[in-house]
């Protein structure tokens, strides 16, 4: 069995960044999330058997659905919301492929032949791109959405990791460590024109872009020891942090119209890790306190689409 520090390697880089504070949001438990969005909530619950898996809940916590029992991880919804890509380590090994499900969890299919991880769609569902390779040597690669006609974009000796796609699908985020700390990069989505987005001597990781592709928000722990989410134009430019303590914050995801942002919510003093959801307007932010499992890793779906029970 892989260990859970080996599995949130990847994806719970811790992250950093300096600005103006703000007032603090405001925090509230098992209450609903205000619904101003549609879709379902995507998400990884890291308990360990038998509840290990990939979940889907609605933005008010009701209708929680499991959809896989693996030790999966990173679930990212298709842009018409009937699929959901995702990574899955083979059972009792610390290698990880890319597999694709229908919403509702069935039509199971591994698309990778090689080592994979954090997979994004393309805006067009035509390609799916993700991570490959080792913790200090990892790369990030494309493919079509069934598997086939693999490229490879980066090619460094250093980590290039978690890889979100633009709106216009120009754009490839991600987060790098080749200039010897974590920062948000971008790229064109052939792997040119690679840049730096964020200069910071801590850690930026978990990229994601708003729904009109003019901001970024990401984690990072520039303020501090632990995790805040901070988002910033496309350009580089409005730097702004977003959550401050007392919790760890990271994997933010936009909600489909770019109102609210999910993402995971750690409380080191009781070892909790729950959704929670921000709404960009108030600063509420509402935690599903939904078991006593590790609930991580949210992704909002882009488009309704009817589920059975």
């Amino acid at each position: 069995m892989v260990s859970r520090e080996k599995r949130h390697a990847w994806t719970a880089l811790i992250v950093a960044l300096s600005l103006l504070a703000v007032g603090p949001p405001q925090h509230r438990a098992r209450a609903a999330v205000p619904t101003a969005t549609e879709g379902l909530i995507a998400f990884v619950r890291d308990g360990g058997p038998p509840e290990s898996g990939i979940y889907t809940i609605t933005p008010s916590g009701s209708g929680l659905l499991r959809l896989t029992d693996g030790e999966d991880y990173r679930p990212r919804w298709s842009p018409d919301g009937s699929k959901i890509v995702f990574q899955r380590f083979e059972a009792g090994s610390a290698q990880s492929y890319i597999f694709v499900m229908n919403a509702d969890g069935t039509n199971l299919q591994r698309l990778s032949t090689r080592r994979g991880f954090q997979p994004a769609w393309s805006p067009d569902g035509a390609r799916i791109v993700f991570g490959s390779g080792s913790r200090h040597r990892a790369e990030i690669f494309v493919m079509n959405a069934d598997g086939s006609n693999l490229t490879r974009l980066t090619n460094n000796t250093f980590e290039d990791l978690l890889p979100a796609w633009s709106p216009d699908g120009e754009t490839i985020a991600f987060a790098s460590k080749r200039h010897r700390n974590w920062d948000i990069y971008l790229m064109d989505s052939d792997g040119t024109r690679q840049r730096r987005l964020t200069r910071s001597s801590a850690r930026d990781s978990n990229p994601d872009w708003s729904p009109d592709g003019t901001r970024l928000v990401f984690q990072s722990n520039r303020h501090r020891n632990s995790d805040d989410l901070y988002a910033i134009q496309s350009d580089g430019s409005q730097l702004e942090r977003l959550t401050i303590g007392p919790t760890a914050d990271w994997t933010p995801a936009w909600s489909p119209d770019g109102s609210q942002i999910a993402f995971t919510i750690a409380n080191y003093d009781n070892g909790r890790e729950d959704i929670a959801v921000l709404d960009l307007e108030t600063a509420v932010i509402v935690r599903f306190v939904i078991s006593d499992s590790f609930d991580i890793e949210p992704d909002w779906q882009p488009v309704p689409v009817s589920i059975a029970p």
